[in-house]
């Protein structure tokens, strides 16, 4: 039998029909063939022969006589993983008799579809998990704006010094946005911190979004809906957290390193912010005490 989880990755892209960039795996009583489309699942009784030439895997599937057979290609394996694994999958097929039926191999082959656009746009726009910077603070980042280029109009009216106004509200505004950015970032440090701990976790497969060609991650949450979310580990499977009250809250665990890179730059940035808005109050000062 082959062991469960044995798999093969291929990395390599064509522009052949039959090539995929995929993962093909076994389960011990059949194969799964991930490729960007599409994931399908591949029966022992529907595979008549694998066959390993050189870095390829061929599978292919059964065939009535004076039909001519389906024939899936996994390309740019390992050389030495291919021939084990093809020993191994061709070991633990189903013996058949001479006198047996031979059936047409790829109507037994179910493929499901890893495209959003097949399950109507609609629903996969309603569906999508927005991800990036929390944007529930914008307004107040706004309305600290607006203060600060009305408080550079009084600092030009009081002071008489014009020039000293504009940098105000040059400075002042930089100063106001960077220290949302700062914030914003600490949320979504909370957010990766939270989740994973207190909410639930599930794996995220890979599917494309038809209209842009975009990468998503599917998830389905304890409600029954499957969401998709955003994503960069391509071709790989990813942690997807998510509040058990609110499936939408949810966010893809990051590595260690990416945690540690983001508090680097959280502090960075948190830092520049407090010398923007410090030498704001600088440039103010002098208004209101001379």
């Amino acid at each position: 039998m082959v062991p469960n989880g044995t798999r093969l990755t291929s990395s390599a892209r064509t522009s052949t029909p039959d090539s995929y960039s995929s993962v093909l795996r076994s389960t011990g009583e059949e194969l799964l063939l991930r490729r960007p489309d599409a994931e399908l699942c591949i029966p022992f009784a529907a595979i008549a022969r694998v066959h390993a030439e050189r870095r390829d895997i061929l599978l292919e599937l059964t065939a009535p006589a004076g039909v001519d057979p389906t024939v899936y290609r996994v390309i740019d394996v390992s050389a030495a993983a291919a021939g084990v694994f093809a020993d191994a999958v061709n070991a633990a097929l189903p013996e058949r008799t001479a006198d047996e039926e031979t059936v047409d191999g790829s109507t037994l082959v179910v493929i499901r579809s890893l495209v959003i656009g097949d399950e109507g746009e609609d629903e996969a726009d309603e569906n999508l998990v927005r991800v990036g910077l929390p944007s529930h603070g914008i307004r107040l980042m706004y309305t600290g704006c607006a203060g600060i280029a009305a408080l550079a109009v009084v600092v030009g009216v009081l002071g008489g010094d014009w020039s000293r106004a504009i940098a105000t509200l040059l400075l002042g505004a930089t100063g106001v946005a960077c220290s949302y950015f700062v914030v914003m970032l600490f949320a979504m440090m909370w957010r990766d911190w939270y989740l994973p701990r207190y909410g639930i976790t599930v794996e995220g497969r890979q599917v494309f979004r038809e209209d842009d060609g975009d990468t998503v991650h599917a998830f389905s949450a304890i409600d029954g809906v499957t969401r998709y979310i955003l994503g960069h580990n391509k071709g790989k499977t990813v942690r997807i957290a998510y509040h058990p009250n609110t499936p939408a809250y949810a966010a893809v665990c990051p590595p260690t390193g990416d945690r540690v890179l983001m508090l680097v730059v959280s502090m960075v940035a948190g830092v520049i912010a407090g010398f923007m808005n410090y030498g704001t109050y600088q440039l103010v000062l002098p208004a209101f005490t001379g």
